[in-house]
């Protein structure tokens, strides 16, 4: 069984502090391209840089077009030409050209167009904001903790539980299972394994059926679209505020 990981979370920069969660102040520095060095040196590699050469499909809407400035839709397709070579420089020279290379003064004139940058294609984190703020709750309801607060060099606090899982009795890898969507991942994660594990549900229908998501505070209990209305009855009658989400707000990512 191997025993290897690789944690490299977005932390903050050395020279962060409390008023940094504005604008661009709120990029912190991520670590995943050391990640895929280390991941790449002992394992090998999956050629991803063709994602960024080629086109390939939308499977729902997902980002503004700025040729036709409509929302691009199922069916139509993306080319990504420049973060392809940034890909490509970072292929030949190694991260440390994304960290203190060539590509960082494109990076630091990126960030001055905020989101999305026109020199790299590179679309930028906002993780700072995942920091506590004193008397504030975050963007996801929860409210400031003292061991969240910033500092240089920090790295924050996460909800993620990335899962692989192994029969009692194979060695094999029986699933590999992570989420995104803040203070849902951990709830999200839970709902799909009891459904695959428990209740027999393939790994596909076990993603694809809605969800609950309740975290203490605020104390109420979200309800995605379609959840069993039985289910949600009986939770009312013990007191639960069930508020109605017609939208996911957590993405679940499985290997079977």
């Amino acid at each position: 069984m191997c025993n290897d990981y690789l944690f490299k979370r977005e932390q903050a920069r050395l020279a962060a502090n409390s008023t940094m969660f504005i604008s661009a102040s709120s990029i912190a520095t991520p670590g995943e391209l050391q990640a895929y060095r280390k991941a790449y040196s002992k394992f090998g590699e999956v050629p991803g840089m063709r994602f960024a050469c080629n086109k390939f499909l939308f499977r729902e809407i997902t980002i503004k077009n700025n040729q036709t400035n409509k929302l691009y839709g199922e069916g139509d397709t993306i080319q990504r030409i420049k973060l392809a070579r940034i890909l490509e420089i970072i292929a030949e020279k190694g991260d440390d050209a994304f960290y203190t290379g060539e590509l960082a003064d494109l990076i630091v004139k990126d960030i001055h167009d905020k989101v999305f940058g026109t020199e790299t294609d590179i679309i930028y984190n906002n993780q700072i904001n995942d920091f506590s703020t004193l008397n504030t709750a975050n963007f996801f309801g929860v409210p400031a903790c003292l061991a969240n607060y910033i500092t240089p060099g920090k790295r924050l606090s996460s909800s993620i539980v990335p899962l692989i899982m192994f029969d009692q009795n194979n060695p094999h890898v029986l699933q590999v299972l992570n989420a995104n969507g803040g203070t849902k991942i951990t709830t999200t994660t839970a709902q799909v394994v009891m459904l695959n594990l428990w209740f027999r549900k393939d790994i596909r229908q076990a993603i694809n059926t809605p969800r609950l998501h309740s975290q203490l505070l605020p104390e109420e209990v979200l309800a995605e679209c379609g959840f069993n209305q039985t289910i949600l009855e009986q939770l009312r009658k013990l007191g639960h505020n069930i508020q109605c989400d017609v939208y996911r707000r957590s993405i679940v990512q499985s290997i079977e």
